[in-house]
């Protein structure tokens, strides 16, 4: 039950920002008082300390009241420039501008360092640039500053849960609660933390209580049927999943977590059900194929259960590839060996999109053009082909654009400018050899006799199977088998 829990927390998807669109702390931290919840269980935000909770209402009218009961406080004319600083911190920050924003914070809390919001919006930004101990120095400030504002005590709880610090974060998920007994995202944070930690009754009574303050909650529906069906209490916690799916039939984790319902009641099809949609609405989400390849099994589907395995080792692969971009994101050579792997596994579209990151990439030599000018060519898209690569000699010529635009120009019978790009290439193999003896005998035909002893020489030069056994090497010897470009 533990390992299914701990495999569940990213689906339950509440810590990690479920419900909105996927923002940052700092994002988060300016959204709107009067902000709705868009309920979207498939997504995840960007920072592990985001807060959901609505800003404190009327900020700028509390940070005058701080001022006014601070013995230090400053006059008006240095909190008007210091709120003119916040206002364009705020700004720069809505342009995901991290590092400017912390900057012009900075500003504003050295002009008046008396406003405990300050300090706890850019600590909110140190946290999405994973400067932990900043962050929490700024967000711990904000809340002795303003100990009765419950939004600090929830994100700074959030900050806690993303770094290990569980029961720190109940701490201050439960101080934001005594302070606002209406504060759901509070509950449902906690309950996700009863919920890893063991503690399901805990946790269903936290999500119980969501659904008391937010009815229409389908995140904390579908917690709370995770803690039902691990209470062993099967029968409600699928009943609940249903409903949330009868609500949102797209909603991923609810399918995930009925499936594994049914697999506990050994219904094994239905299971299989549930994790065939999960795996259709998440296709490369490895632990879906592991859930159902288990069902398959118990069904005593072999050939169903092998297919599984297979693409779970085919994720496994992917997954290589991408942690490697991940730790090199500009190295063109991985993007490319990703690319490579989607079109062996016939998923063009993926691979495309590779090859257009590359041409991004490679934008001042012009590399990614003659690579996708390379695919073309493997297609028969000849044309598609010699524009690409003749783009990328307009940025840089290169011997690897002409070899391949010439490769195109020999397939599509274009002999001449084929040679040309070969010698531009300086290209020496068979194929050369080849279009110099096409081009021989098109001169032969034409009476130009000597041409094209010259071009039947260069051909038998470089490939000696396409004339006799013996060469005179007085005649060959000396002849450029390249020739010279004006």
């Amino acid at each position: 039950m533990n390992r299914q829990i701990a495999g569940m927390l990213v689906g339950l998807c509440v810590l990690s920002g479920c419900g909105s669109d996927a923002q940052t702390a700092s994002e988060k931290a300016v959204k709107s008082n009067q902000a709705k919840e868009n309920v979207s269980q498939n997504q995840e935000a960007e920072s592990d300390t985001s807060s959901k909770s609505k800003p404190h209402a009327k900020e700028s009218v509390k940070s005058r009241q701080e001022i006014s009961q601070n013995p230090n406080s400053v006059d008006e004319a240095t909190v008007k420039k210091a709120e003119e600083f916040f206002v364009q911190a705020i700004n720069s920050l809505k342009k995901r501008e991290f590092a400017n924003s912390i900057q012009i914070f900075t500003t504003a809390i050295n002009i008046n360092p008396h406003v405990s919001k300050y300090y706890f919006h850019r600590g909110s930004v140190w946290a999405d640039l994973k400067q932990d101990a900043n962050a929490i120095i700024d967000l711990t400030k904000a809340i002795e500053m303003s100990p009765q504002t419950g939004q600090y005590y929830l994100t700074r709880g959030l900050f806690f849960a993303t770094r290990g610090g569980g029961e720190l974060a109940i701490k201050d998920f439960s101080k934001a609660i005594e302070l606002n007994s209406d504060d759901y995202q509070a509950f449902n944070n906690r309950g996700l933390l009863f919920a890893t930690s063991g503690k399901l009754k805990e946790a269903r009574a936290d999500f119980e209580q969501v659904l008391r303050i937010q009815p229409d909650s389908l995140d904390a529906m579908n917690n709370l049927g995770f803690a039902l069906m691990n209470l062993n209490e099967i029968g409600k916690a699928i009943e609940t999943l249903t409903e949330v799916i009868k609500r949102e039939p797209k909603y991923l984790n609810a399918y995930d977590n009925r499936g594994l319902a049914w697999q506990k009641q050994k219904e094994f099809a239905k299971a299989a059900e549930d994790f065939t949609t999960a795996i259709q609405l998440s296709p490369q989400n490895l632990k879906f194929y592991q859930q159902r390849m288990v069902v398959y099994e118990k069904m005593n589907q072999p050939k169903k259960a092998k297919a599984d395995a297979e693409k779970i080792s085919w994720l496994k692969k992917l997954a290589v590839i991408n942690e490697r971009i991940a730790k090199s994101p500009k190295d063109a050579d991985l993007v490319l060996e990703r690319a490579q792997f989607y079109l062996k596994s016939e998923m063009r579209e993926k691979a495309m999109q590779d090859y257009a990151k590359i041409v991004s990439l490679t934008q001042d030599t012009g590399r990614g053009y003659y690579i996708r000018g390379a695919l073309y060519l493997e297609e028969n898209k000849l044309d598609r082909c010699i524009q690409e690569c003749s783009r990328a000699i307009n940025i840089q010529p290169n011997p690897e654009a002409y070899s391949i635009r010439g490769d195109a120009f020999m397939k599509r019978g274009d002999i001449e400018h084929a040679l040309r790009d070969f010698e531009r290439a300086k290209r020496i193999d068979e194929i050369v050899a080849k279009a110099y003896l096409m081009r021989s005998k098109t001169l032969k035909k034409q009476g130009k006799l000597k041409k094209a002893a010259e071009d039947f020489e260069r051909a038998v030069a470089i490939d000696p199977s396409l004339g006799p056994t013996k060469l005179n090497e007085e005649k060959t010897t000396a002849k450029p088998v390249i020739r010279p470009i004006d």
